[in-house]
């Protein structure tokens, strides 16, 4: 990801719909997961905006492999445990944690091997730990935020599972989200053809309104159904004893 777009999702993540709905959607799946005091991980953590609430439901500790990203973590939540370090390598021992988080880190274009980094993920939760993976899906769309976010795969349910499959977890649930985005996502991959431009400057207003609904609508749906595909693919797995 270009440095620039640390600083840009630092300055909306309380106020974007998107990362307003990501972290009720992930709230909404691993909620039930979650024991009083219980270790957890925001793997790939960025500034924060998708995981950092976790640290409100037991001890949080979060890893990044930008300095800048831990930077921005660091400034909004000062008692942070930080660790820089790369997915596929963390410095975490053996079973640490009851629940690892890992959103939008796979597809990037430094990860060589997404599935190495899901069984490293897999080592550092305990037997009946749970891994959640948060990834870009339609693996044929490439849009204008991709070049920007140096996107190098998406990703179907299918790769999804096999993920969690091939890294030791019994998958408990794989199922697209942000359905809604895929017909637009599409028409402005058409339209869009050879640019770089970043979601975070759209999407506001109005327009971030209506999205944000229908997120909540959806969410209703996702409460009880799984979605064939979406412009996300999100896995849960819990490791096998």
């Amino acid at each position: 990801m270009r440095r620039d777009e640390y600083v840009r999702i630092a300055q909306v993540e309380a106020s974007h719909w998107w990362y307003a709905a990501t972290r009720a959607l992930l709230s909404q799946v691993l909620t039930p997961h979650l024991a009083a005091g219980a270790r957890l991980l925001d793997a790939g953590c960025g500034t924060g905006a998708t995981g950092g609430w976790l640290a409100r439901h037991g001890r949080l500790a979060a890893s990044d492999v930008e300095p800048l990203a831990l930077a921005l973590y660091r400034e909004a939540r000062p008692t942070a445990a930080l660790a820089a370090a790369e997915i596929e390598r963390l410095p975490f021992a053996d079973g640490s944690f009851d629940l690892a988080l890992c959103v939008t880190v796979l597809y990037h274009a430094r990860v060589a091997d997404p599935a190495a980094a899901v069984r490293e993920l897999a080592r550092t939760v305990r037997p009946g730990g749970v891994v959640c993976l948060l990834e870009p899906g339609v693996p044929r769309l490439r849009r204008a935020h991709d070049r920007i976010t140096h996107t190098a795969r998406r990703f179907a349910a299918s790769d999804m599972r096999a993920l969690l499959t091939g890294a030791g977890l019994n998958p408990l649930r794989v199922t697209g989200a942000y359905g809604f985005l895929v017909p637009p996502a599409l028409v402005k991959a058409l339209v869009e053809r050879g640019d770089t431009a970043s979601d975070l400057d759209t999407g506001r207003g109005l327009a971030g309104a209506l999205l944000g609904r229908l997120a909540r609508l959806e969410r209703r749906w996702l409460a009880r159904h799984d979605l064939p595909i979406g412009l996300s693919v999100l896995g849960l797995g819990v490791k096998q004893s």
